[in-house]
């Protein structure tokens, strides 16, 4: 791809002004059926599956499964409805919560679409009858009181209300819903706009707005339901609106600059949803310059932003180039942003039909997405680190609400159709009943992929009939094969395969796909690390199935080998991987600095206690208890975000990332310290602490702390008053796998001591040096779930390299 400087024109490649001229009519395209009266200007190259159209087994379908039987059929439906009871709504403390019903709705109805299920249906008319009684007479659904109407996230809950509505409107036939969403939007209209009296959207929403503004997709849906020239021409407002002062100018900063940490906040969860409404809105008008700003959104993305699991953010934000991080504190990989990111691509895709977008699709859905979801209770991550424990979660938050939408949406990505015929778009074992040729075609792929890479796909039509089976070819498969009435054929990496037949009843296709192993290189922030990926699936070593390391970052993989086979397992369906490869001696043994060990490895989607970002060179000693833990800062307790007076490279997981060269500041000047730690933040001297969090308890014996940079504007702890103190969490410390958002700052410590040798006196602390190191041996180990240093800065700011502990 080729590069730019930032003021740099987005170049378009030739391949989308292809597109566009596609879109634009100047290609054969398929006509479209929709619910809607409302017309699309553009017909779609490809419509993916309709409901109930595929039936999902497999590795795939397990994990359809799950999320049903794990997640949607035990949501509670009053806890859904609770923010927009009277006292709730009085209090006005709902905030984004009102978001879960919608979202719960969108996703229930989508797989009630796809099969019936009496106690999901009964929870889905629950809701959906709860919000539409709980609806005001003119219109509003939200949690606020009237006073506080359009404040936050008032918006972004109508957007998912609309979706939810929408969704169960389609499912159920209830014109009640449809009406639910026209009183909605006429309100917003009546709310929102230009006349005297109305209010500016994009002050009615977070992160620049776009919060406010991702309402478009919702409206692009209502439109195509209702026909109502209305909706479309406030959807072509809530566009205008991002231009308005202060506004976040997203179709012109991408036309300007083609790069999306540069647009508005870089907030990837918004922006996307943003994304998806202006691919809808060009369908609907025709207009080619959001087309194009959202290719050039999406060839940043994936040039520059995306992680080799489709991941997309970290810190819930797009980072400037090439920083991509890895380790919970950095909360990479937020599941919002994933299912968001699918969205988008499908959305490109059955605008233009082409295989670039399914690609990204696959790559999404095999790793950041399936690695969210625990394989076996349906809980997801908020966000999903490259090593550690995932923290799976059981609560109503705003990550764990938008997985299951993305997971109900499986069995239509796997297939679709065009004008000439069949596409397989996901090498997925499943049943599909598709229309082709104006006759109905059975279509079956059986296959144990991605573990396999062979697959058979039988054709039966109802009826002999001349059509196009199109097979997509990944772009990660160096040999893709085709059999068929004894012919041999093969598909170039990221086109599609055109298999054009009179097809018979029973027709069978063998098709081989080669499951390359490779290695990747890591991120430039971690040299000497590496990513490891067979086939679609990235790998990881996982700790239940290698008991005899005590740190995976202390083992490395070898050379490796020219075929991998899958190792059963027992009890799992899913499968594991052995490798030659290495571990690191004990730093005093006075033995080999690396021996030999066998390493067991599993797909990332399927790891629980694993590391994906693997080492190249394992260093020699035991990591500390704390290694690669979440860490925090007081400054920012659970979000990772630069603050308006951050110092280059802080970033809260070099506390525990094992790299001398990284640190995380706090300067208590940051506009988020007050709201955060509790103080004035305009009161210099105020407390401040680092702290590490820990998912299960570790005895500790020794506390080892590391400054990074220390200078005369500051760096240094002011010991004048004693400190800086090491404390310890004695209990658990609240996070996701209580269903809440961690909070370090109202967990219980217990002070454990001074750190031996730090200077005495507020002149020797400002003469230490950068990497100034320190330590506190306890009497005796201690069980802990957390560690943190805390003192008041020696100057502007402090800073901290490292916080661990060890067992002794």
């Amino acid at each position: 791809m080729a590069t730019r400087t930032p003021g740099d024109a987005p170049r378009l490649t030739r391949r989308d002004l292809l597109a566009l001229a596609t879109v634009a009519g100047l290609a054969p395209a398929l006509p479209r059926a929709s619910h809607a009266t409302g017309t699309p200007a553009i017909s779609g190259q490809l419509a993916l599956a309709p409901p109930g159209a595929v039936t999902l087994s497999g590795l795939l379908g397990r994990r359809y499964t799950v999320n049903l039987e794990g997640r949607l059929q035990r949501v509670e439906p009053e806890r859904l409805l609770a923010p927009f009871e009277p006292a709730a709504r009085e209090r006005g403390d709902g905030g984004w919560l009102g978001e879960h019903a919608g979202k719960f709705l969108d996703a229930a109805c989508c797989v009630l679409a796809d099969q019936p299920d009496a106690a999901l249906a009964a929870s889905a008319r629950r809701v959906a009858q709860g919000l539409l009684a709980r609806q005001e007479p003119d219109g509003y659904l939200g949690s606020q009181p009237a006073a506080r109407r359009w404040t936050g996230w008032d918006v972004w809950v109508h957007k998912y209300h609309l979706l939810g509505l929408l969704a169960y409107h389609d499912w159920s036939g209830d014109a009640a819903a449809l009406e639910g969403c026209r009183r909605i939007f006429r309100l917003l209209a009546a709310t929102f706009g230009e006349a005297p009296g109305q209010r500016d959207l994009v002050r009615a929403g977070e992160h620049v707005g776009m919060a406010a503004t991702s309402v478009l997709v919702a409206l692009c849906a209502l439109y195509r339901r209702t026909g109502d020239r209305t909706v479309l021409d406030f959807a072509g407002d809530v566009v205008r609106a991002y231009d308005h002062p202060g506004g976040p100018r997203i179709v012109a900063a991408l036309l300007e600059h083609g790069e999306v940490h540069r647009t508005a906040n870089g907030k990837a969860y918004e922006l996307l949803s943003n994304l998806v409404g202006l691919v809808e809105l060009h369908r609907l008008t025709g207009e080619p310059r959001l087309l194009a700003a959202c290719l050039a959104a999406w060839r940043d993305i994936v040039g520059r932003q995306v992680y080799p699991s489709g991941a997309v953010s970290a810190g819930e934000h797009f980072q400037p180039p090439p920083q991509q991080l890895a380790y919970a504190a950095s909360n990479v990989g937020e599941t919002c942003a994933s299912v968001n990111w699918i969205e988008f691509n499908a959305a490109l895709l059955e605008l233009t039909g082409e295989a670039r977008f399914a690609a990204e699709i696959e790559r999404t859905v095999y790793n950041h997405l399936l690695a969210a979801q625990d394989p076996d209770g349906g809980d997801l991550c908020y966000y999903t680190a490259f090593a550690g424990r995932k923290e799976y979660s059981p609560g109503l938050l705003c990550c764990v609400s938008s997985g299951p939408r993305a997971l109900a949406r499986l069995p239509r990505l796997a297939f679709g159709t065009d004008a000439e015929g069949i596409v397989v778009l996901l090498y997925a074992a499943a049943r599909a009943r598709l229309e082709a040729a104006g006759t109905t075609v059975d279509v079956a792929l059986e296959t144990d992929f991605p573990a396999d890479g062979r697959v058979r796909l039988r054709v039966s039509p109802e009826a002999p009939a001349r059509f196009r089976v199109r097979l997509r070819v990944p772009d990660w498969c160096p040999r893709f094969e085709v059999r068929m009435h004894g012919r041999v054929a093969g598909g170039a990496r990221g086109e599609y395969l055109d298999l054009v037949e009179d097809w018979e009843p029973g027709a069978t296709i063998e098709i081989e796909l080669a499951l390359p192993l490779e290695r990747m290189a890591g991120p430039a922030r971690y040299p000497g690390h590496e990513y490891l990926r067979r086939g679609p699936q990235l790998l990881a070593l996982e700790a239940s199935l290698n008991p005899s390391l005590p740190d995976l970052s202390r083992a490395a993989i070898g050379r490796l080998p020219p075929r991998l086979d899958p190792r059963p397992r027992a009890g799992r369906a899913d499968p594991a991987y052995a490798f030659a490869g290495v571990v690191a001696g004990a730093a005093a043994s006075g033995g080999p600095a690396l021996v030999p060990h066998e390493l067991v490895c599993v797909p990332f989607a399927d790891a629980r206690d694993f590391r994906a970002l693997l080492v190249r060179h394992p260093r020699r000693g035991r990591a500390p208890r704390t290694a690669y833990a979440r860490a925090a800062l007081s400054t920012s307790p659970w979000m990772v975000r630069p603050g308006a007076l951050a110092l280059p490279g802080d970033l809260a997981e070099s506390l525990t990332d094992e790299d001398p060269a990284t640190y995380a500041a706090i300067d208590p000047r940051d506009p988020s310290f007050g709201a955060s730690a509790n103080v004035d933040a305009a009161r210099q001297g105020a407390l401040v602490w680092f702290s590490v969090i820990l998912d299960v308890p570790a005895r500790l014996g020794r506390l080892a702390f590391r400054h990074g940079p220390v200078g005369p504007a500051g760096g240094a702890f002011d010991p004048s008053d004693g400190g800086p103190w090491l404390e310890l969490a004695p209990g658990r410390v609240r996070g996701w796998r209580d269903g809440e958002y961690p909070d370090p700052d109202h967990a219980r410590w217990i002070r454990v001591g001074r750190l031996a040798g730090y200077p005495a006196s507020l002149a020797a602390a400002r003469a230490l040096v950068t990497g100034s190191a320190f330590s506190l041996a306890l009497p005796a180990a201690r069980e802990a779930w957390g560690l943190r240093i805390v003192g008041r800065p020696a100057g502007d700011f402090v800073t901290c390299g490292e916080l661990a502990g060890f067992d002794a």
